[in-house]
């Protein structure tokens, strides 16, 4: 059954590149449908396409051989012409959705993403940046949760993740310059909020990533630093912070590998995956 109130959107973004928000992703799409029992899909509107390798494996090798619809026909709004078809067709919205697992009706699913994305879009007269809002509102509101990671640039994907959502997750990791995006983030969402009054957009939390470093000392006085920055300058654009950090692990690239033999640390994500989900109202 879908929810009352529709499914639960959340862009995960920070200005700043290397914070950890393909892998939160994932691992949060994951926790919703596995631990929570939600109804899930997730978005990769980042032309790197980490969320889309870390949610399908090896199975992205075999969509790319096979040129199957993703988020950049979605945008394109057809499907282009292929060697059964010389004329474009149009794009059924399921075609370009892959199933990551499913059990009875409840389903992980992904619209992937391709390296060519931003040409696609560059290559496009004028780029509408309520796309994806149409297409999720038109096909996709039996969800209980949607997630959309997105790039670490504002530009027109940014725009099209908040018309597509109604929550922003922060990731950052507490060293040198981490809340060089924060400025930027808070200015973006202030220009849309701004031009769209009546489309209700927060920043649901920040979440401290990597927060245990090796070699002891728990980051040392670096990193207590940072967290003092990170605090100050969320507290200024009235951005709450998670309790729970998400802890240093070398399992993280595995499980995103599709290699579940070490966890570490990785094992007690799912604290803060409570705390997120919770905060969330799911």
């Amino acid at each position: 059954m879908a929810r009352p109130g529709g499914p639960v959107a959340v862009c995960v973004i920070n200005l700043k590149g290397g914070v950890g928000k393909s892998t939160i992703s994932a691992l949060l799409a994951r926790q919703g449908y596995r631990d929570r029992n939600l109804d899930v899909l997730a978005i990769d509107i980042d032309p790197q396409a980490n969320l889309s390798q870390g949610l399908m494996h090896d199975e992205y090798n075999n969509f790319l051989t096979q040129k199957r619809p993703s988020i950049v026909e979605v945008f394109n709004g057809y499907i282009p012409p292929t060697s059964r078809s010389s004329t474009p067709t149009a794009l059924a919205p399921v075609s370009a959705v892959e199933t990551v697992a499913q059990v009875g009706g409840r389903s992980l699913q992904l619209i992937p993403s391709r390296f060519d994305f931003s040409d696609n879009l560059l290559g496009a007269v004028r780029p509408d940046p309520r796309t994806l809002a149409r297409f999720l509102s038109a096909t996709f509101q039996h969800k209980d949760f949607i997630i959309i990671d997105c790039a670490p640039t504002e530009s027109i994907l940014t725009t099209a993740a908040y018309h597509a959502s109604g929550n922003v997750l922060v990731p950052v990791k507490p060293e040198y310059f981490a809340t060089i995006g924060f400025p930027l983030l808070q200015q973006s969402l202030n220009n849309f909020r701004n031009q769209n009054r009546g489309h209700h957009i927060s920043v649901c939390g920040v979440v401290i990533n990597n927060a245990f470093y090796d070699g002891g000392n728990n980051g040392g006085p670096e990193k207590a630093r940072a967290l003092t920055e990170i605090r100050t300058e969320a507290l200024k654009n009235r951005w709450p912070i998670y309790e729970n950090e998400i802890l240093h692990s070398r399992g993280f690239p595995k499980i995103m590998r599709g290699d579940n033999s070490y966890q570490g640390n990785a094992q007690y994500f799912r604290t803060f995956a409570n705390e997120f989900f919770t905060s969330v109202g799911l």
